[in-house]
C-alpha cells in the first residue's frame, strides 16, 4: 500500500488557467448566446451539426418566417494603440446567394 508521504505522490494542484477564451470557445459562446436572444424574442432556433455548413442558426417565428444565420464573433485589430479598430466581416459569394444574414456577438473579453 503506497503512503502519501512518498515522494512519488503529487499533491493536487489547481489548473490555474486565464479567463480569456480561445478562439472556439468564443463562437461557442456566441452562438449559444444567439440562441438564447432568438428564443427571447419568441422564434424557435435551429442548430447546424455540420462545421462547413454556411450558416449556424436557423430561426423559425410563428409566422413561418425563416432565417438563415452565420454567427461571428467580434475581433479588433491589435496593432492600432490609440482605439480598437473593429474588423469587418461579410457574406461570402454562397452565404449572399442563399440569404445568410451575418449577427455580431461581442464578449467583451478581447
Amino acid at each position: 500500500m503506497g503512503c502519501r508521504t512518498n515522494k512519488s505522490f503529487n499533491s493536487a494542484k489547481p489548473n490555474i488557467k486565464s479567463n480569456r477564451l480561445n478562439r472556439t470557445q468564443k463562437g461557442v459562446v456566441g452562438e449559444y448566446q444567439c440562441c438564447v436572444d432568438f428564443t427571447k424574442q419568441g422564434k424557435w432556433v435551429f442548430k447546424a451539426i455540420d462545421p462547413q455548413s454556411p450558416c449556424d442558426l436557423i430561426t423559425l417565428d410563428e409566422n413561418g418566417k425563416v432565417e438563415l444565420i452565420d454567427v461571428k464573433t467580434n475581433t479588433y485589430r491589435k496593432n492600432v494603440k490609440s482605439y480598437r479598430r473593429k474588423i469587418w466581416r461579410i457574406p461570402t459569394a454562397k452565404q449572399k446567394k442563399l440569404g445568410i444574414k451575418i449577427v455580431m456577438v461581442d464578449h467583451g473579453n478581447e
